[in-house]
């Protein structure tokens, strides 16, 4: 089941701020939601929330990993998630409780890159 939430105006901003409360970690000021109206395109709106996210996460220095939940019927959002990065490592069964379907996929983002071994162990080709 797909639906649309339909565009960002003046009259239902604060139902999106409320909303943005409840679903992300992070809190984003009036000019943020000020420039959403300005854009005016839900679809970016997604994109902006969650690289912001990715920017306080990689300035921190201190995150390894970051994990999301997804709906396995949510092929839209699965989609978008992999665009930056993230990659399906678990299936959850029965991680909702009050829809259908009700398991989930763990999505998981690395934001350090793989070490490389210690020097020494390193082989030179010919």
């Amino acid at each position: 089941m797909r639906g649309h939430l339909g565009d960002v105006t003046p009259h239902n901003i604060k139902q999106l701020k409320r909303l943005n409360q409840v679903i992300f970690p992070v809190s984003y000021n009036d000019k943020f939601y000020k420039d959403v109206l300005e854009v005016g395109e839900l679809a970016k709106l997604g994109t902006k929330m969650l690289n912001h996210v990715l920017n306080i996460c990689e300035k921190d220095g201190t995150f390894d990993n970051i994990y999301l939940h997804v709906q396995i019927s949510n092929e839209s959002a699965i989609d978008f998630y992999q665009k930056f990065g993230f990659e399906i490592i678990e299936t959850k069964k029965n991680y909702y409780k009050r829809i259908e379907p009700a398991d989930a996929h763990v999505l998981q983002k690395s934001l350090r890159s793989p070490c490389a071994p210690p020097s020494g162990e390193l082989q030179k080709s010919e």
